[in-house]
């Protein structure tokens, strides 16, 4: 969950370069850093029944445990 980790932080610097004032010359900067990292939104995940491991929304099968899935009401 990397990822997770790196949206936490970006957010944060988000807030602190928000309370900049204008033209401190770090907005065009960040934003360009931002976007080249391109974490997206974060992904929609749910727990396997059986293993009770994170796997993404959509699967049909556990990754860790091989398990079948039942599609979420938000994957159909």
């Amino acid at each position: 969950m990397h990822n997770t980790r790196l949206r936490a932080v970006l957010a944060k610097m988000e807030l602190e370069i928000s309370r900049l004032p204008a033209g401190d010359g770090l907005r065009a900067p960040w934003a360009e850093l931002v976007e080249l990292l391109a974490v997206g939104p974060a992904p929609v995940v749910r727990e396997c029944p059986t293993c009770k491991r994170t796997v993404m929304a959509a699967a049909t099968r556990c990754g860790y445990c091989w398990s079948t899935l039942s599609p979420t009401a938000a994957a159909r």
